[in-house]
């Protein structure tokens, strides 16, 4: 039997909103063309929760939550990653290598436009991850802009901004977005 390499995407995807939807679109269709299964990587809490708790953001929806969603979507695997200070002291070469690739099979992987991943090193970006990608064996992708994932106002549709309209009380419109 063969293991199963996976298309995958990592980040938060608190509330799986209009965006986040975006991003899980693109990274279906990478994964048809490739044949292989989709994946999204995800935490047990935000990533502040560990680096600065008083500035944690409040979630949108309990982790369960998110994961149901994200299987709703279509998603064929999700995972969820325990972030505590041990994950967090991992180089983003380390992450990509020995977790993404070696123990969780990705052979794809879709970043956003402005996602950062491993111990801070404010060098790297996602051409970095490109760079990392072709000498590990997994081929990186760059996700689509706020353009792309969608606009409220002049706004790009994220977690933060609902955050905002629940707190301005404008709980409708930010209803429309997940």
């Amino acid at each position: 039997m063969t293991k199963e390499h996976y298309c995958a995407t990592i980040g938060n995807y608190d509330g799986v909103h209009r965006g986040h939807r975006m991003v899980l679109e693109r990274l279906k269709k990478i994964a048809e063309e490739e044949k292989r299964n989709t994946m999204v990587i995800t935490f047990d809490k935000h990533p502040m929760a560990v680096t600065c708790p008083e500035r944690t953001p409040r979630p949108l929806m309990t982790t369960e939550e998110k994961v149901r969603r994200l299987y709703a979507c279509g998603i064929d695997r999700v995972v969820v990653l325990t972030f505590d200070k041990r994950f967090m002291q991992q180089t983003a070469y380390d992450f990509m290598k020995h977790t993404l690739f070696e123990e969780l099979d990705v052979r794809t992987l879709l970043i956003g436009y402005d996602n950062r991943f491993g111990k801070r090193n404010e060098k790297e970006n996602a051409e970095t991850y490109i760079a990392y990608g072709k000498e590990i064996g997994i081929n990186v992708f760059i996700g689509p802009g706020p353009e792309e994932c969608g606009l409220y106002g002049n706004q790009a549709v994220s977690s933060s901004l609902i955050r905002k309209m629940i707190d301005e009380g404008k709980i409708e419109e930010a209803m429309e977005l997940m």
